[in-house]
């Protein structure tokens, strides 16, 4: 069973390694296959297009959640950017 993510997890997910954002990504994958993440871009194409767009757009959303925007990206970002090509439009 998969563990439901809180709403600051889904926003910045603690990842501090590779092994974690494998874990991460594969339970999202199973948040999505049973239902409980919609998908909104179910091409690989849709989700490349998304994940792009939103990583253009990253600095409205941490502006906008009152986050400082990464200098740098770290294995939490990755994670957030998966999170949000599954729904971002």
């Amino acid at each position: 069973m998969v563990k439901k993510m809180t709403e600051s997890e889904s926003l910045t997910p603690q990842i501090n390694s590779r092994e974690e954002l494998a874990r991460h990504i594969l339970a999202l994958v199973e948040r999505v296959e049973s239902g409980a993440m919609p998908l909104e871009n179910a091409t690989a194409v849709a989700y490349m297009k998304a994940a792009a767009y939103w990583i253009n757009d990253s600095p409205g959303f941490f502006a906008n959640n009152g986050l400082e925007v990464p200098e740098t990206p770290d294995w939490s970002l990755i994670g957030m950017i998966f999170n949000a090509a599954c729904v971002y439009e």
